[in-house]
C-alpha cells in the first residue's frame, strides 16, 4: 500500500512495520507485547523527526530530555503473520511539561485499525530529577504535529 489509508489521515507521521513470524505467540497471533514495541519504534522515529538532536549525546551526558511516563494500548483485533502495519503517530494533549503521543496501528491485510495506543512523555531534567517546562520553540513544534481528534 503506497497511500496513507483514510483511517490514518489525521496522523502527521506514519511508520511502516513488517510483522515477522517471530512476533506471533502460541495462539498464532501477534503477542500483545509486540504492539508496544511497534509503537515504541514509531514513537522514537517521530520524536527524532520533531527533535533531531534527541539521543545524539551519550545518556551519561544528557542533562534533559523526554522520559516515557505512561503507556497503554487498546487491542481491537488480532494481528498475524504475514502482514504489514502502518503506525500513525501524532501529538494530542499538550501541557507545560508533558504531552501525549497517540498511535493507530493499521493492518494492511485486514484494511482496518487493529489497535490504538497512547504514551505520555514528560520533559525531564535528569540531573535535578524534576520536570522541565517546554520553551516556546518546543511548544510550537509539538503544536504543529497535534492531532485534530484524540483517541
Amino acid at each position: 500500500m503506497t497511500d496513507k489509508p483514510y483511517a490514518l489521515s489525521d496522523y502527521p507521521i506514519v511508520h511502516t512495520q513488517t510483522v515477522v513470524w517471530g512476533d506471533m505467540d502460541s495462539m498464532n497471533h501477534v503477542n500483545n507485547t509486540k504492539y508496544f514495541y511497534y509503537c515504541e519504534t514509531a514513537r522514537i522515529e517521530f520524536i527524532r523527526l520533531l527533535f533531531p538532536n534527541f539521543g545524539a549525546e551519550p545518556s551519561s551526558e544528557m542533562t534533559s530530555g523526554l522520559a516515557l511516563a505512561e503507556t497503554s494500548c487498546r487491542f481491537k483485533v488480532s494481528l498475524s503473520y504475514p502482514d504489514t502495519v502502518l503506525i500513525g503517530t501524532g501529538v494530542s494533549q499538550i501541557e507545560t511539561n508533558q504531552f501525549w503521543v497517540e498511535h493507530a496501528i493499521f493492518s494492511e491485510k485486514m484494511n482496518l485499525i487493529a489497535a490504538q495506543a497512547k504514551a505520555r512523555m514528560v520533559h525531564f531534567d535528569f540531573k535535578k530529577g524534576q520536570r522541565l517546562a517546554f520553551d516556546n520553540d518546543l511548544m510550537a513544534i509539538l503544536e504543529k504535529h497535534q492531532l485534530s481528534q484524540k483517541i
